[in-house]
C-alpha cells in the first residue's frame, strides 16, 4: 500500500502540506513499485520533533476503517541517511524480527517517495510511548532490570545495540521497548541471565557477557562500589556502550 501523509498547517516555515510515500521495494533497475492502494497517515501537530532536520521523526495516526492506530515517522532526507535508515528497516524485519511488539516496536514498513522535489526515506513503526526522561540510574531498581532483560533480548538474537541510552529507550504504561537500530553490531553473546525483577543482584563472573556487565554496573549502577571490590576486574568500560548522548546542535 502507499500512504498519503498529511503534514499541519500550523508548522511556521513548512509549506508542504502532504506527500506520498511507497512501499520501498526495489526492481531491477532501482525504481520503486508503487501499489494501487493508499493509507492515510496524519502527523500529530503537537508532534516535538525538529521539522527542519534532516532526520526528523514524527508521531502520527495511521487511520484504519475502524479507528486509529498511533505510529511513529522516522524520516530520512539525505542519500546517506537514507541507506541508515535502509539498514535499520533490516535489522527490524530480519534477526529481531521475533522481538516486534515485545522489546521493539512493531514495524509497519519503509517507505519512499519525493518531498520539497527531492527523495527521502521513511520508516513507519508502532508508537510506544516517549524516551525516558531521567537518567538509567535514577530509575526505580524494578524498572531498571526490565530494561537490562529487554537489551538482553536484542543480545540474544545477536545484535549490541551500539548506542544505548535513554533517549533510545520507550517506556509507555510500564512497557519497555528499545529503538534506534542504525548502530548495531553482531554480538555472540553468552549472558546467563535474564535481568528479570525479583532475580538477586549480580557479580561479573555471573553475568557471562562484559558488555551487558558493563552497563548493568556502569550505566544501571546496580551493584555499590563496596561491592564491585569483591567482584572481578574488568577492562575500561565499552567506548561503544559508554558513548554519550547526542547533544542537538
Amino acid at each position: 500500500m502507499t500512504i498519503q501523509v498529511h503534514f499541519p498547517s500550523t508548522w511556521y516555515g513548512w509549506t508542504t502540506p502532504e506527500c506520498t510515500l511507497s512501499p520501498a521495494f526495489t526492481t531491477p533497475d532501482h525504481g520503486y513499485y508503487v501499489p494501487d492502494k493508499s493509507t492515510t497517515v496524519i502527523v500529530d501537530p503537537k508532534t516535538t520533533a525538529d521539522y527542519h532536520s534532516d532526520s526528523p521523526v514524527f508521531r502520527a495516526y495511521f487511520l484504519r476503517p475502524n479507528g486509529s492506530t498511533s505510529v511513529v515517522l522516522k524520516f530520512a532526507m539525505r542519500d546517506d541517511l537514507i541507506d541508515t535508515l535502509v539498514e535499520e528497516a533490516n535489522v527490524y524485519t530480519g534477526q529481531l524480527e521475533s522481538l516486534q511488539g515485545a522489546a521493539i516496536p512493531r514495524y509497519y514498513g519503509l517507505y519512499a517517495g519525493t518531498l520539497n522535489g527531492q527523495t527521502v526515506a521513511c520508516l513507519m513503526l508502532e508508537y510506544c510511548g516517549e524516551c525516558l526522561r531521567r537518567p538509567f540510574d535514577r530509575l526505580s531498581v524494578d524498572l531498571r532490570l526490565r530494561i537490562l532483560h529487554q537489551l538482553r533480548e536484542i543480545h540474544k538474537c545477536g545484535f549490541i545495540h551500539g548506542d544505548f541510552a535513554e533517549r533510545n529507550v520507550l517506556e509507555k504504561n510500564g512497557d519497555i521497548r528499545i529503538i534506534d537500530f542504525d548502530q548495531t553490531i553482531r554480538h555472540d553473546c553468552n549472558c546467563r541471565l535474564d535481568f528479570r525483577p525479583g532475580e538477586k543482584l549480580l557479580d561479573s563472573s555471573q553475568v557471562g557477557c562484559e558488555q551487558l556487565w558493563e552497563v548493568y554496573r556502569y550505566r544501571m549502577r546496580l551493584i555499590t562500589p563496596s561491592e564491585l571490590k569483591d567482584s572481578v576486574t574488568l577492562s575500561s568500560p565499552n567506548p561503544v556502550l559508554m558513548r554519550s548522548p547526542r547533544v542537538a546542535a
